[in-house]
């Protein structure tokens, strides 16, 4: 009798073995989008609620595998790994901000005199809870899960509630959340070597770090953009969206990318 080796009978406990595929030919075709007339133009695009220039200063003690003569190289990047905002209830106008960021090093380091590099690599956690001013408003309602609105009804003797039947009303608004877009990041540090032996070499590294990250806020919302008046027209007569001003003042933004320019001479 042949052993049954199939997958899914009664009996059979083992699984299935998984056959990799050797070649997948995909095809696709694509078409030019067409847009209809919209009776009520209505979109959801992503709004910017601020633009942040954030600094945090920390300080990290690194342990290094093995003694370095020399440090060669440092490599840095920074990453948020948690960005929530919520809309203060304090303060309206504001949010309340909670960070939580990585600064990776990859470092680089001689052991002697001479010979093979030594690379190794560490994370550097930090976090901060700030307040920071929005000039859109967030747009939040607040939802009613707990039957505390409830239903009742009159008995037949019309003394009382009836207790056989009854009801409650809930409701849940899903509003979209603040996201953060991280657009510039900096690090400015000092690093102190510590823990020398008699040969000269050290194993700790204490970096004292001024981290500086300017990102957006933002939140989608719901725009018509037959709400929005064009600006006047200056005496050039110019068209809907007219020129920029040179007389306008410059924006958080452009003020904070003029001075890194002016700081690494950015063209």
């Amino acid at each position: 009798m042949k052993k049954n080796m199939g997958c899914g009978n009664k009996g059979h406990s083992g699984a299935c073995d998984i056959s990799k595929a050797k070649t997948v030919d995909c095809f696709n075709r694509s078409f030019a989008p067409i847009a209809d007339i919209q009776k009520v133009p209505v979109y959801d695009i992503p709004v910017v609620l601020a633009e942040v220039e954030l600094q945090a200063d920390v300080e990290a003690d690194i342990k290094l595998p093995t003694a370095a003569r020399e440090i060669k190289w440092i490599r840095k990047n920074v990453s948020l790994t948690q960005c929530k905002a919520i809309p203060s209830v304090q303060n309206p106008g504001y949010v309340k901000l909670f960070i939580t960021g990585v600064v990776h090093k990859n470092i680089q380091y001689v052991e002697e005199c001479s010979g093979y590099i030594t690379d190794f690599s560490t994370d550097i956690s930090f976090s901060c809870n700030q307040q920071v001013q929005v000039f859109n408003h967030p747009i939040e309602f607040l939802s009613r899960k707990s039957s505390v609105d409830e239903r009742r009804f009159l008995d037949k003797t019309g003394h009382g509630a009836d207790h056989s039947m009854g009801g409650s009303r809930t409701f849940e608004f899903y509003n979209e959340p603040i996201d953060c877009k991280l657009i510039f990041s900096e690090v400015n540090e000092l690093d102190l070597f510590k823990e020398f032996n008699r040969f000269g070499q050290f194993d700790k590294i204490t970096e004292k770090m001024e981290i500086t990250l300017f990102f957006k806020l933002l939140q989608t919302q719901q725009f018509n953009p037959r709400f929005v008046q064009p600006p006047k027209k200056g005496p050039c007569n110019l068209p809907w969206p007219a020129q920029k001003n040179a007389q306008t003042p410059a924006t958080a933004r452009e003020k904070f990318v003029e001075k890194i320019q002016g700081m690494y001479r950015i063209r």
